[in-house]
Formats: structure tokens, sequence, C-alpha cells
């Protein structure tokens, strides 16, 4: 029997101490009010304030679940060089073989597809080995090395985007589970994870070679589209939404206009429109210019796409070295309707956005023409930057694009050489947008793009439910427990009741102090814990009683019978442990909460029933006693 308790007291305290201090953020937060929320996070407290609480799961606290998959077909695409119409073809017949046969492995079907044909897949990926079976090899390493990167670069966009403790995790060989806790702008979500991110910057051909290019093309599609098919077309529309929010500022960022000169031109209200000649000049008939710029009536914007995917275009632009680009939004034209400009680039860019290395979102400064307009700000690497004085010094006067995934954002007029390898980006819908494209820019771009295949959102008020729900069946638990232990152990229960609302409180604390996740089966893991926490004092306590009836003191039966039952307790836990332990190791999200609470839970209950409850008993009986009410 210990004499000495005094350094027993000091442990227990301590951690009592340290307990409520790790709580007391969680408390705090809890009682904050919507007011009080917005108004700490104007000040920047609410941020440091949230580190420290114990976050919710996206079953608690609503947030949406996306599980993205790999388009790996593009990735092949994409490393494949040379590519002529008969390799496309016969990507495309895999690929709609792979989308048909759920489960299948691209590859297998890759092979089998090349080896049927006629076609020398050496003589498109001559880089990757010299025959089939290395090809397929190296291919299959390429793509498991760009899965991961992915993976690193989703984890930089979302940790920058600011979600607490978010969930992404490979599943299979092409998938990726992604659960964002908190977030309900489901549309903002899904443009942060499936943005490639491709930055590149075009010269603009010359109105002489433009003209060309159309002429030629209507020569070509008049052959190729009957004005029943263009009509067809045009009666099809597709539309496009974007969100709104917040503001940033930064007035020591150098303009568009100060760099570029005038980037944009006015629109009037006069419009040249090219009417009743849809046989002749299907292109023409869908395009309108506005002093020298090329624009296409929203309803219109999906007729000129198919007719820019006939074969026959595609060639002639192919040997014109030259493409066809939409602006990244449409813009009211005077009354006459919105309208998508439309831009004829070079088909290989100046420079491409590898070279950026800081990306910040703000408002464009006074006294230039993007004031109070949202703008992302880019500063290029050394040789970024050597690159962009070359392209900008040679080209002045000529306009430059500003493309990212494949939408102009802005085509300025270079008005005179930019060293220092700065500039901006602008035409956004709104701030959120500019922060959105500015943290996938310096995450960096996906090496392959991916596409959503599932999702689900969690409101708030199912999560609240949640919460309800695990709140009531935990009260109802320990209250059922708190009962049977007072009726059946009398006094000793009481003893073995506070040992247990200790270890809800330091299960807590540990959860608040990791910045751990508390989710749905987390709950039932911290209901779990608390049957643990009372089976091992019932294991003590039925040792103690045995002493008893063997007609040893209190004291004495109080001692033997913990030293009877530790042995029991850890090897009965310790099972337990090492199952979470691997729970934790290959489960996803809310699995991981309950393995966290699980394990710590544990830890704590073996402290709190074997070092707590035996402090009380020895404080207890420190003077001697007859009797023991257990």
């Amino acid at each position: 029997m210990k004499n000495n308790l005094t350094p027993r007291y000091l442990v227990i305290l301590v951690i009592l101490g340290w307990s409520f201090y790790s709580l007391w953020p969680s408390i705090k937060y809890q009682n904050f009010s919507d007011e009080e929320k917005e108004s700490l996070r104007e000040q920047g407290k609410l941020t440091q304030i949230e580190s420290k609480i114990i976050r919710q799961g996206l079953d608690l606290k609503g947030g949406m679940f996306i599980a993205l998959e790999a388009d790996i077909p593009t990735l092949v695409k994409n490393l494949a060089s040379n590519r002529n119409q008969k390799f496309d073809d016969l990507l495309l017949e895999i690929t709609n073989d792979f989308k048909s046969n759920e489960g299948s492995n691209f590859f297998d079907i890759f092979r089998i597809k090349v080896q049927s044909s006629d076609i020398k897949i050496v003589r498109y990926f001559h880089e990757y080995g010299s025959n089939i079976d290395d090809i397929i090899s190296s291919l299959e390493e390429e793509t498991e090395d760009s899965i991961n990167r992915v993976l690193e670069i989703l984890q930089n966009r979302i940790d920058q985007f600011g979600v607490a403790e978010p969930t992404i995790q490979k599943q299979g060989k092409y998938r990726i589970l992604v659960e964002l806790a908190g977030v309900q702008d489901s549309e903002r979500a899904r443009s942060l994870l499936q943005s490639t991110a491709l930055l590149e910057f075009y010269l603009l051909k010359n109105t002489a070679s433009t003209s060309e290019i159309i002429t030629q093309l209507d020569n070509i599609l008049k052959k190729n589209v009957s004005n029943e098919e263009l009509e067809k077309l045009i009666s099809e529309t597709s539309t496009s939404n974007e969100n709104n929010t917040e503001d940033l500022t930064d007035n020591n960022v150098t303009t568009v206009d100060e760099i570029f000169g005038e980037t944009t031109s006015n629109f009037s209200d006069s419009i040249e429109t090219k009417s009743d000649i849809a046989v002749d000049s299907p292109f023409q008939s869908l395009i309108e210019f506005v002093q020298g710029d090329m624009v296409v009536k929203t309803k219109n914007v999906y007729a000129l796409k198919k007719l820019l995917d006939d074969d026959g275009a595609k060639l002639k632009l192919k040997s014109s070295s030259g493409q066809f680009l939409f602006s990244n939004n449409s813009e009211t034209i005077g009354t006459s309707g919105e309208y998508f400009r439309l831009y004829y680039l070079e088909s290989l860019p100046e420079l491409t956005g590898g070279v950026v290395e800081k990306a910040k979102a703000n408002l464009g400064s006074l006294g230039g023409g993007n004031a109070g307009l949202p703008v992302v700000s880019l500063d290029m690497n050394s040789e970024g930057a050597k690159t962009w004085s070359r392209v900008t010094g040679a080209n002045i006067g000529q306009r430059i694009a500003i493309v990212l995934d494949n939408k102009v954002h802005m085509a300025p007029n270079i008005r005179e050489k930019i060293p220092g390898g700065r500039t901006q980006i602008e035409g956004f819908a709104d701030i959120n947008e500019a922060k959105d494209i500015a943290i996938i820019l310096r995450a960096g771009a996906l090496p392959a793009p991916v596409n959503i295949v599932e999702e689900r959102t969690v409101g708030p008020s199912l999560g609240a439910d949640s919460i309800s729900s695990g709140q009531k069946s935990i009260l109802i638990g320990l209250g059922i427990v708190f009962i049977f232990m007072l009726i059946y152990y009398r006094a000793s229960g009481g003893i073995a009741n506070f040992a247990l609302i200790w270890n809800i409180i330091l299960i807590l604390a540990v959860l608040a102090s990791l910045g751990a996740t508390l989710t749905l089966p987390g709950i039932a893991g911290l209901i779990l814990t608390v049957g643990m926490c009372i089976d091992s004092n019932v294991i003590i306590f039925e040792r103690i009683r045995e002493e008893l009836r063997k007609g040893k003191t209190p004291k004495s039966a109080i001692e033997a019978g913990y030293n009877r039952a530790i042995t029991t307790i850890i090897d009965a836990n310790l099972t337990t442990v090492i199952a979470s332990l691997v729970l934790y190791q290959f489960g996803t999200g809310p699995i991981k909460g309950f393995a966290t609470v699980l394990f710590w839970g544990i830890l704590i209950s073996m402290f709190t029933a074997v070092y707590v409850t035996r402090t009380i008993f020895y404080t207890i009986t420190k003077k001697s006693i007859k009797t023991l009410s257990i």
C-alpha cells in the first residue's frame, strides 16, 4: 500500500488541468454566435481558435464527398508523340471499351487492341521502349506516378483552400476519394479539384491570317455541313454559372494597362452581323465582328465548336499552325445579348505556367483599367522571366493571349518589353474564382485530368441531427451504466462512475490537442470506450470481492485485487489497441475517426481504471476501515 500519495495527486491534478486547458477553446467556440465568429474572422483571430478545437467530420459538420477518377486515356494521349488520325481512332476505340467494361484494366485493353491492329505503337511511344511490353510497362509506371502527383497536388490545393482535416485517399488504381468537411459551395469545390491549371501564353495571329483561315474553313465546311444541320446545331444551347463572394486588396501591383497598354476594345451597339450566308459561309454565319474582334452569341457557341470539330476543319487548322479558343466568360454587348470572344492563336505556346513561382489573387489597384476587378498577379522564375522578356521584346505591338485551361482570360497588346517576369491575369467572374486559380497555380497543374464519378453533399442540418443523436446515445448509455454501477457496486460503483467521467474528458482533450476530427463512427468509438472502461473496473471490483471473501482486510483486498486484475486488463485492452491501429492504417476518413477515438479511449480507460480509481481507494483506506462498500 502506498503511504505517500502526493505524487499521485500531482499527476492527476496536472492531467486534469491540461484537460480543461485543451478543451477550453472548443467550449468557447461552441458558445460563439455567428456574429461573433464573423467578427473574429475579420480580426484574424478565428483561425487560431479553430486550430485548437475538436474538429467535426463530414457526417457531423456537413460538407462534400467526391470520388475522382483519373482520365487515363487522356494521359496516354498526351504522352504520345507524332499522333495522327489513325492513332486517335484506335485510342478512341480503346477508351470506349474501357468505359463500357467497369472494373477493367485500361492497359490490358490497350495491349489487345494494339496487337490486333496494324499500328506500330513504337512510332508514338519510342521514348518508352522498343516493344509493346516495355511500352506498356513504362506507361503503367508513368500513370502510377501521375496519380501519386495528383494526390499531392490535390492535397496542396485543399490545404491552401482552407478546409480543416480533409480526407484525400487513393482507392484502387485510378480513383481518389476526397472528403471536405464544412464545404457547401459544391461548384467551387468541383472546379478546385478538377481544374488542370494549364497556363499558357499564345501570340495571336494577325488580321490577314485570321481572314484567310475563315475563308478556307468556309470552303471546307460548306461541302460537309448542310443548312439544315447548321440550323439544328444553332438550336442547341449551353450555359455556365459562376459563383461570387469576398474581397482582397493589394495596391502594390502593376496593372495590366501599365504593362501592356489598352487590353480590350469597347464594344459599341453597332455590330456587323452576317445574315443569309449559312449555306456558303457556315463559319462566318455564326460569328460577328466588333472593332476587329470576333464574337459569338452564347447560343451559337455549341454550333461553332461542332463545326471546328469537323475532320476537314481540324486538318486545315493543323496545317495552318493555328487554333481557335473562346474567352472564359461571356459579356453583354449593347442590347444584342451575351457574347463570347473568339481568338485565332498560334498552335504552340510561347510560355507555359510551369515557370510560375508565385500567384496571388487581389483586386486591381486604382488608376488602372482593372481597378476594383479581381486579378491574379504572377511572379516567374529566372528562366520564365528571361523567356517572357524575350517574347514581349520581340513582339511589341502584337497581342498575346493568356490562356488557362484552354480558355482565353485576356489578350492584351504588348506595349513594351517586360523584364522581371511579373504579369497579371484578369477576366475573372469574382474574387473567389481568382483566389481559386491562384491556389491551383501555386499548387501546380495536374499531370492527368480527373473526372468526378460520384458526389454527395451532407447538409449542416443532417450533421446537426447526427450530433444530436450521438449526444443522446452517450447520455442514455452513461445514465444506464451509472445506475447499474451504483446499484451493483454501491460506493465503489460511484468511484467507477467518477473514473468514467474522467475518461470521457481526457479523450476529448486528447482529440482537441491532436487537432483530430470527430466523426459519427468516432462517437460510436467513444461509447465503446465507456463500456471498456467500466469493464476494467468490473474486473478489478470482482477480484477485490474475491479477496474479501477470503477474509482479507479492505486494504489488503484492494492491493491484491488490483495486482491480480492488472494483467488481465492489459492483455484484453492490448488486442483492441492493435485492432485500432490496423483500422487507422488501412481505413478511410470515418473509419480513421473511429480508430483514433478507440485507440486513445482504450489507453485512457486503462489509466483511469488502474491509476485514478486506485488512488481514490488508497485515499479512502489510508486509515484502517473494517468494511468496504463494494
